[in-house]
C-alpha cells in the first residue's frame, strides 16, 4: 500500500504538468532550467520539453529584441542524468544549472525579461472591458481571468477600430508540443485573431505567438517563457471601401507587425459581420489554461 500510495505522488506532478500548470510552485524541477540566458556575445533560451529533456537554442548578439542578429541560431538539446543538465552539438557542448549557461569560454547569465507596458494603466477616456464567458458576468478572479473551460471570454461591448492593450501569462506545459502548448488568441471585433501560444524558443510563424492566425508571421518572436507576463498592444482599424482591416502588434514592448492588411477572418472567427462593422474583442478558450488581465481599449478615428 505504501508503495503504491508512493508511485500515486510521483505520478501526479507530470499529470498536471500535461494539463498544464499557473504557479511555479507547481511547475516542478526543469521549470528552473526553462528561461532566457545572455552574455559573451551571445543569447539562449532553454526550452522544457519535458521528463529532464530540453532544446537549447544559442542567438548571436542577444535574445530577440535585445540583440539577436535573427540570423544565427544553433540547436543544441540537453538532458538530464544525475541531477545535472548537459548538451551537445557540433558548435556548443556544455551544462545550464538555472543560473547560467556554460559553454567552454562563454558563459551566460539567466535574465528575466518583463515588458515595458506591463501593468499599463488605461489613459483619460479608454474603456476598461468587461466580458461574458456562456452569457454571463466573467469576474476577474483577484484580477485574473482564466480561459480554460469557459468557452471564451466575449466583452460585453462592440468595438471597431481601437488601440488594445492585453496581458496574458502562459500556463508551463512542457510535454506540450505545437498547437497543443497553452492555446488561446486574442480576436479584434471577433474576427481577426492575433495567437497566444507557447511558441517560446521557436521560430515564429504565423500561427505561433505573435502571428496573426494563418496571415502573416511576427517579424521577430517575442514570446517569453510561460508563468511571465507579457503584453499585447494592438492597433486595429476596421475595413474600408479601399483596404481591408489592419493591424499592428507590439508584443513585449517590441513591433512585430506594422499595418498588416487582413483581407479574410482569421480561423475560427466568432464573429460573422462584415470586416467594416464592429465586433466584440474576444480571448479564445482552447483548453488549455491561459490567465488574462488588464485589458483595455481606447477608440480610433
Amino acid at each position: 500500500m505504501k508503495l503504491m500510495l508512493a508511485i500515486l505522488v510521483l505520478l501526479a506532478p507530470a499529470q498536471d504538468l500535461k494539463k498544464g500548470v499557473l504557479k511555479a510552485e507547481d511547475a516542478g524541477p526543469d521549470f528552473k532550467i526553462q528561461g532566457e540566458y545572455k552574455g559573451a556575445g551571445w543569447g539562449a533560451q532553454v526550452v522544457a520539453l519535458g521528463d529532464g529533456k530540453f532544446d537549447v537554442y544559442f542567438l548571436e548578439g542577444g535574445l530577440p529584441g535585445d540583440g539577436w542578429n535573427q540570423k544565427t541560431r544553433v540547436k543544441a538539446p540537453a538532458s538530464t542524468a544525475e541531477g545535472k543538465v548537459s548538451f551537445a552539438s557540433e558548435k556548443f557542448t556544455g551544462t545550464v544549472d538555472g543560473r547560467k549557461v556554460a559553454a567552454g569560454d562563454v558563459v551566460l547569465e539567466r535574465v528575466e525579461r518583463t515588458s515595458p507596458t506591463e501593468g499599463a494603466k488605461p489613459p483619460e477616456g479608454a474603456t476598461v472591458l468587461e466580458f461574458l464567458a456562456k452569457g454571463k458576468d466573467a469576474p476577474f478572479v483577484d484580477g485574473l481571468l482564466n480561459a480554460a473551460g469557459t468557452g471564451g471570454f466575449f466583452s460585453k461591448s462592440k468595438h471597431g477600430s481601437v488601440k488594445l492593450h492585453i496581458e496574458f501569462l502562459l500556463s508551463f506545459m512542457p510535454h506540450g508540443r505545437g498547437q497543443g502548448r497553452s492555446n488561446s488568441g486574442v480576436y479584434l471585433a471577433g474576427r481577426h485573431e492575433c495567437q497566444v501560444l507557447d511558441s517560446f524558443g521557436l521560430t515564429g510563424e504565423n500561427n505561433e505567438c505573435g502571428g496573426i492566425y494563418s496571415i502573416a508571421k511576427p517579424a521577430v518572436n517575442m514570446c517569453f517563457p510561460p508563468l511571465r507576463w507579457q503584453t499585447y498592444d494592438i492597433e486595429y482599424r476596421l475595413a474600408t471601401a479601399d483596404k481591408g482591416a489592419t493591424m499592428t502588434v507590439t508584443h513585449n514592448g517590441v513591433k512585430i507587425h506594422d499595418s498588416v492588411e487582413i483581407k479574410k477572418k482569421t480561423t475560427s472567427a466568432v464573429d460573422g459581420g462584415p470586416d467594416s462593422t464592429p465586433g466584440p474583442i474576444h480571448m479564445q478558450d482552447h483548453g488549455n489554461p491561459v490567465l488574462y488581465r488588464n485589458a483595455w481599449v481606447v477608440e480610433l478615428k
